[in-house]
């Protein structure tokens, strides 16, 4: 076993005591299924396991013994095994808590012996990085979550003027939720207003009021919208109507703000997105069948939105592009995949 440079000093261990659990257990937290485990507090000290500390990130081992991805501890609880509530059970992805029980209760008896006494080590984890023995795993199992991103802003672009709110819906494309982020931001004093695009908003008070209420420094806000995507479980996308518009805004205050972008591309640092994102619009445009100059958010039916009104409030205009995404999805599920060749692009 060889660990990756950075990781040469991680802690590595398998979930599971079987090869074949190894690998099971494995593609459930590739999957974003498995984000908790637990063991036997008399498993772990000296020369034994090592505790599990919050914060640490730890190498994941597949069952031919190849570093397949990286956790990172989130939270600890030592208690009873008969305390352990099935919210936690839940996330340990292993099936209802009868199924848990009894699996746990098999694996603990081979392992030492069982007691529903016994003391226990809750943990609850993330996935922080999927290394290369994991990777091809990770593409079959893990759903991607959509962070479908809507922005308010007191001008065109970033360049010269101030983003005043946005809000995300992070849902899979079948419209299976994961949560929403919606944030006010204090205009930048080295930006300034447009006039006509203020003009406008002083056609919207309701709006401008929700837009403007209760508003946060970027550079707290970024940071933490960043931290929301980067927990959320599976690959993330980006995902904005348009993506010229909305998506641009997003990328310049991540990367000015969280040291991040909105779209992954070959670069070092933190990226929280997979790929070049959707542009909803052109998704949209396409997959109706329409020429491009009858393309537009506005031609698609209403039921399409989940009749939610596009009211310039950014958490009501996401809602309603999360519902168009997911649509669409429908749509292009119907059509003949066309695949291609490793060669028709380098």
């Amino acid at each position: 076993m060889t660990l990756p440079p950075h990781y040469a000093s991680a802690i590595a261990f398998s979930f599971g005591d079987t090869p074949e659990l190894n690998d099971e257990l494995l593609a459930l937290v590739l999957a974003g299924k498995k984000t908790a485990t637990c063991g036997a507090l008399r498993d772990y000290g000296p020369g034994k396991e090592a505790m599990p500390v919050v914060g640490r990130r730890d190498v994941v081992l597949n069952s031919k013994g190849e570093p397949a991805c990286v956790v990172e501890t989130l939270s600890l609880e030592t208690k009873r095994f008969d305390d352990i509530e099935a919210s936690f059970t839940d996330r340990e992805g292993e099936g209802d808590y009868a199924a848990w029980r009894a699996g746990h209760e098999a694996f603990f008896a081979r392992n030492g012996g069982f007691s529903p006494d016994m003391m226990i080590v809750c943990e609850t984890f993330r996935l922080a990085e999927v290394l290369p023995a994991g990777r091809a795993v990770y593409n079959q199992v893990a759903s991607p979550i959509f962070i479908v991103t809507d922005i308010e802003s007191d001008g065109p672009t970033p360049l010269h003027n101030s983003m005043l709110s946005f809000a995300s819906v992070a849902i899979e494309a079948d419209g299976t939720p994961h949560g929403e982020f919606e944030a006010q931001l204090t205009q930048r004093p080295d930006r300034t207003t447009n006039d006509t695009t203020m003009a406008w908003w002083q056609t919207q008070p309701e709006a401008w009021a929700a837009t403007t209420a209760n508003a946060e420094d970027p550079a707290v806000v970024m940071p933490r919208f960043a931290d929301w995507v980067e927990a959320l479980p599976g690959p993330k996308v980006f995902v904005a109507a348009p993506m010229i518009f909305d998506g641009l805004w997003m990328d310049h205050y991540l990367d000015e703000y969280a040291g991040t972008r909105a779209l992954s591309g070959p670069f070092k640092g933190r990226q929280i997105f997979r790929g070049g994102g959707i542009c909803l619009y052109t998704m949209a445009g396409t997959l109706r069948g329409a020429p491009y100059l009858d393309w537009g958010m506005s031609k698609l039916p209403a039921e399409f939105y989940g009749h939610i009104a596009h009211t310039h409030k950014a958490i009501d205009d996401a809602r309603g592009f999360a519902n168009v995404l997911v649509e669409l999805f429908k749509i292009s599920r119907r059509l003949p995949p066309i695949t291609g060749s490793a060669s028709d692009f380098r």
